[in-house]
């Protein structure tokens, strides 16, 4: 297991952050690894091996007025400007 634990400070290290949940003691945990060890056991902050990966929704925002304009516009379509 070559992960570490997050805190709030560590967000620098370009590694994948994956949320756990313990079945054991029901703690929920950030655990940052490389994909390749995405599926290794991941062992839980009070040392239970017993805990399973929670899928999220990824936080995006997308700001300003270009995107829609510049990337999926159909082609053709003319700015009526508001």
């Amino acid at each position: 297991m070559g992960g570490v634990y997050l805190n709030a400070c560590e967000w620098e290290v370009a590694m994948p952050v994956y949320n756990y949940v313990c079945k054991v003691c029901g703690a929920h945990f950030e655990y940052r690894h490389s994909f390749q060890d995405a599926d290794q056991p991941t062992m839980c902050p009070n040392g239970h091996l017993q805990t399973r990966k929670v899928l999220s929704v990824p936080s995006v925002v997308f700001k300003g007025s270009g995107f829609y304009v510049t990337d999926h516009r159909a082609k053709g379509a003319v700015d009526k400007g508001n």
